[in-house]
């Protein structure tokens, strides 16, 4: 998966509509999914809603930036602004050849700290998203060559099946990840997530919630599930731009603090 999943919190948030054959293969699903996200760059306005497993529920306000920069790797950028206890906390992701680097500032400690290889299976802002996840659908991820499965139907689409394992050597919390796309739209429909034969978590994209912006099919409601733990998470779209000017040092590890 890796890089090929650039922009799945958010390649898969901006994929439009496109004619794809039954015969396709895994590299011609996956360059559909490239070829209909963003060129340069996104801003999302995005509100995130926690429940746990007594359906209290935390709510927070943040901005996603993404952006594509000369030497072909991307950098994604989190700040959240709301609830004020969560004010100002931010999380930067540097794709880098082979992996990716992560940083995270929180205002309580007034300091940019990066985010180890051990910690990656951490909650990202209390949410049900790991760290781990996060990087996954961003594309930062080293994981195998795609193994496409048996065709599914989906929430009443057609859809592609094509599984992914984490690459040798990776420290990761899941065996395989199966990502599921429309046959007719080329849009994923949702992300499987297993810890050997047992499946841990459910990232799924309602069909009936994809939005058209400027041409581009949007998925509005991103929904994550730890089907374990009994907790889930809604990211939802509020707002969108699409390849607008992004400052390159607004991706810096050294500007984290606003």
């Amino acid at each position: 998966m890796g890089p090929t999943l650039v922009a799945t919190l958010f390649t898969a948030l901006f994929l439009a509509a496109a004619p794809v054959r039954a015969e396709k293969t895994v590299d011609e699903i996956i360059k559909c999914l490239e070829a209909n996200a963003p060129t340069t760059s996104a801003i999302q306005t995005v509100t995130m809603r926690s429940v746990d497993r007594t359906g209290a529920e935390t709510e927070f306000q943040s901005k996603i930036f993404w952006r594509k920069f000369d030497d072909g790797f991307s950098r994604v950028l989190i700040r959240v602004y709301s609830p004020p206890n969560r004010r100002g906390s931010a999380l930067l992701l540097l794709e880098q050849k082979g992996r990716s680097d992560i940083f995270m500032y929180l205002p309580d400690l007034r300091k940019t700290k990066r985010v180890s290889k051990r910690a990656v299976q951490g909650s990202l802002f209390g949410t049900d998203l790991t760290y781990e996840d996060f990087e996954r659908i961003q594309g930062m991820a080293e994981d195998s060559e795609g193994k496409r499965l048996t065709d599914e139907d989906v929430d009443g689409r057609q859809a592609y099946v094509i599984e992914f394992k984490p690459a040798r050597g990776e420290e990761s919390e899941y065996e395989r990840i199966v990502l599921k796309v429309d046959r007719e739209r080329c849009v994923p429909i949702r992300l499987d997530h297993f810890e050997g034969d047992r499946l841990r978590k459910e990232i799924t994209m309602p069909p009936d919630k994809v939005g058209d912006f400027g041409g581009k099919k949007v998925p509005q409601l991103i929904r994550v599930k730890d089907l374990v733990d009994g907790t889930h998470t809604d990211l939802v779209i509020d707002e969108i731009e699409l390849d607008v000017e992004i400052p390159e040092e607004d991706f810096s590890s050294h500007n984290l603090e606003f």
